[in-house]
C-alpha cells in the first residue's frame, strides 16, 4: 500500500479523536438520529452539511479542515477528494433542522421542546443554561443572574442596571421609545420594521433574511425560485413518503408471513395433542387388553392343575365323548340339508312353464312402471308451474299502483348487526308502482347508515328501476318523495321528503335494472331509534308516498 495512503489514514484518525474533543453542546434527540446524518470527522449531526465527489458527507468546519491539513483523501473509503468537487447537501441539512429535540437542561427541568433548527436560539436564552455575571464574571444559571446582580454581585451596579422595567428605545434605531426592558425582546421579534425576519419560504430551503419591508419585494422577485424550491421540497417529501410505503408494505408482508407460520404452527400443536391423546387411548386399551389375557391364561393354569390333580382322566374322557357327539349330529344335518337339495333341483325342473309365465309377467310389470315414472314427471312440472303462478298472483295482489308503499321488515335486530358487521349493509323492499302503468320504484334501507349518516343513522333512499312502460313516461322524474319510519306507539314519526334534481342521473331514464339511489341519509339517529316505538317485536315499518297529483293523463290512472 502506498505509504502516503496509510499516512492519510492515520493523520484522519488522530483529527477525528481531537474533533471529539471540541464537539459543541448537543441537544437531546427525542429519536435517535439516523447514522447517515452523523458526520464520520466529529461524530455528531451535521451542521452544514457537505458531499463529496465520492458520496460521503462532513460537516463543513470538518470538510474544511480535513481538506486543510491533510492530501485531501476521504477518511472513509481513501478516494481523493477536493474543494471544488464537493457541494453544501441542503436537503440532508433539512433533515437534520427537523430533527425533534429537547433541552441539553432537560435534566434542570427544562421542559423546551422543539425542531433542532430552533435549538441553537433556546440555547442562547435558556434560563437553565450557563452565563456569566457581566460585571464581575461569576458562572451560574441564566435564571440567576437578576438575583445575584442586585443581592450578591460584588461588583453591583445601581438598581437601574439591572430593572426590568426600564424604559429603553429600540437599539435598531426603528424610532420606538419607553420600551420596558423585559419586553425588549418582544418589540425586536414581532415588531420592529427594523428587524431581520426569516423568508416564509425558509421551510423549503430559502435563506433570505431581511427587514419586513423588504420580504415583500423579495416575495414578488422570486416567485419562481420559490416555487422551484416548492416542488424540490416536495419531490423530496414524496421520496421519503415512497420509501416509508415500502417499509412498511415489507413489513406487513413478513408480519402475514410469520403470523401464517404461528397459524401453521398452532394448527401442528393441535394435530399433536390429537394424536397424543388418541396413542394414549390406544395404549389404555392395549394396557386393559393384555390384563385380561394374563387373567385368562392364570385361569386356565388353574384349571389344568386342577385336572392333573383331582381325577384329570375321568374329566377328559368326558369332554372327549361330548365332541364326538357334537360331530355325530353335525354329520346329520349334512345328510338332510343334501337330501332337500336333490328335492329342490327336481321341483326346478319341473316348473320351466312357471318361470316362463313370471318373465312375462316381469315385463309386462316394467312397463307399467315406466308409464307410472313417466305420469310422476308430468305431475311435478304441473306442480312447479302452479307454484310460479301462485307466486306470480301473491306479487301481483301485494304490488301497490298508487305510489303508496307500507314495508315491513322483520328481524329487525339481526339486519341491524349484520349490516355493522359488514355482511348485508343494505336492504331491498319490493318493488311497486307509481301509477297503474307508470314509473317501476323501491325503495333501499341501510339499517348502520351510509353517507353522512354511515355509523349513527338509519338511512332510507329512494330507486328508479326499469320498467315496462319506460318508453312512455316522461324523464327525468321529478315528484316528490316521502319517506316515514313509524312510529308503532303513534307518538311521533320520523318522516323527511325530497324534490328530485332532474340534472342527476339518479332520476334520468334507467340504463340498467336499477339507477343509483338517492334519499335521506340522516332519517332517524340510532338514540332516537332506541327510545321511540319504532321497533316492536323485533318488526320496524317504513313508509315510501310519492307524490302524484301532477301526473296527468290514463297511464297513471289506477
Amino acid at each position: 500500500m502506498d505509504l502516503q495512503v496509510v499516512y492519510d489514514w492515520w493523520y484522519c484518525l488522530n483529527m477525528i479523536s481531537k474533533t471529539k474533543k471540541r464537539q459543541h453542546a448537543m441537544a437531546n434527540f427525542i429519536l435517535e438520529p439516523d447514522e447517515r446524518l452523523i458526520c464520520p470527522i466529529c461524530k455528531t449531526v451535521f451542521k452544514e452539511p457537505w458531499q463529496t465527489s465520492c458520496g460521503h458527507r462532513f460537516c463543513k468546519l470538518c470538510l474544511e479542515s480535513l481538506l486543510r491539513e491533510t492530501s485531501m483523501r476521504c477518511p472513509v473509503d481513501g478516494h481523493q477528494i477536493s474543494q471544488d468537487e464537493s457541494f453544501r447537501d441542503k436537503c440532508c441539512e433539512r433533515e437534520v433542522l427537523d430533527l425533534q429535540c429537547r433541552c441539553q437542561y432537560h435534566g434542570k427541568n427544562c421542559n423546551w421542546m422543539g425542531e433542532f433548527r430552533n435549538f441553537k436560539a433556546h440555547e442562547a436564552s435558556c434560563q437553565y443554561g450557563n452565563a456569566q455575571c457581566p460585571a464581575c464574571g461569576e458562572t451560574m444559571e441564566r435564571r440567576k443572574l437578576e438575583e445575584h446582580a442586585l443581592n450578591d454581585c460584588s461588583k453591583r451596579a445601581d438598581h437601574l442596571d439591572f430593572c426590568r422595567k426600564l424604559p429603553e428605545t429600540c437599539p435598531l434605531l426603528c424610532g420606538k421609545e419607553a420600551i420596558p426592558r423585559d419586553m425588549l425582546d418582544d418589540h425586536l421579534t414581532m415588531e420592529c420594521p427594523q428587524a431581520e425576519v426569516r423568508c416564509p419560504f425558509s421551510i423549503h430551503g430559502c435563506e433570505f433574511k431581511g427587514k419586513k419591508e423588504s420580504i415583500d419585494d423579495h416575495l414578488r422577485k422570486n416567485i419562481m425560485v420559490h416555487v422551484e424550491k416548492m416542488n424540490q421540497s416536495t419531490a423530496e417529501n414524496q421520496r421519503k413518503h415512497a420509501k416509508v410505503e415500502e417499509k412498511m408494505t415489507s413489513l406487513e408482508k413478513e408480519n402475514n408471513t410469520l403470523e401464517q407460520q404461528l397459524q401453521n404452527q398452532s394448527e401442528e400443536l393441535v394435530m399433536a395433542k390429537i394424536n397424543i391423546q388418541t396413542q394414549q387411548t390406544k395404549i389404555s386399551l392395549i394396557e386393559r387388553s393384555m390384563e385380561g389375557q394374563k387373567n385368562d391364561l392364570a385361569k386356565l393354569r388353574r384349571d389344568l392343575d386342577a385336572i392333573e390333580c383331582e381325577g384329570g382322566g375321568a374329566i377328559v374322557s368326558s369332554l372327549i365323548e361330548e365332541i364326538l357327539t357334537t360331530v355325530r349330529e353335525h354329520e346329520e344335518r349334512v345328510t338332510n340339508l343334501q337330501s332337500e337339495l336333490v328335492r329342490i333341483k327336481e321341483m326346478r325342473l319341473s316348473s320351466s312353464d312357471t318361470e316362463t309365465r313370471l318373465r312375462s309377467f316381469s315385463d309386462n310389470h316394467s312397463v307399467c312402471e315406466r308409464h307410472f315414472e313417466r305420469n310422476e314427471h308430468q305431475l311435478a312440472l304441473h306442480e312447479i308451474q302452479l307454484s310460479e303462478q301462485n307466486l306470480q298472483i301473491q306479487k301481483l295482489e301485494s304490488t301497490s299502483y298508487n305510489g303508496v308503499y307500507i314495508w315491513k321488515i322483520d328481524q329487525y335486530g339481526r339486519r341491524f348487526q349484520e349490516a355493522r358487521s359488514g355482511k348485508t349493509v343494505s336492504l331491498y323492499c319490493a318493488p311497486f308502482y307509481v301509477g297503474r302503468f307508470g314509473y317501476k320504484v323501491c325503495a333501499r334501507l341501510y339499517p348502520n347508515g351510509d353517507g353522512m349518516g354511515k355509523g349513527t343513522h338509519v338511512s332510507v333512499f329512494f330507486v328508479i328501476m326499469r320498467g315496462e312502460h319506460d318508453a312512455l313516461l316522461p324523464w327525468p322524474f321529478t315528484q316528490k318523495v316521502h319517506f316515514r319510519i313509524i312510529d308503532q306507539d303513534r307518538i311521533r314519526d320520523a318522516s323527511d321528503a325530497f324534490r328530485p334534481n332532474a340534472d342527476s342521473s339518479s332520476f334520468k331514464k334507467p340504463r340498467s335494472d336499477m339507477n343509483i339511489a338517492s334519499g335521506c341519509p340522516t332519517l332517524l339517529s340510532h338514540a332516537d331509534l332506541q327510545r321511540g316505538g319504532y321497533v316492536k317485536n323485533d318488526t320496524m315499518f317504513v313508509g315510501i308516498n310519492v307524490d302524484m297529483e301532477t301526473l296527468q293523463g290514463d297511464l297513471w290512472t289506477t
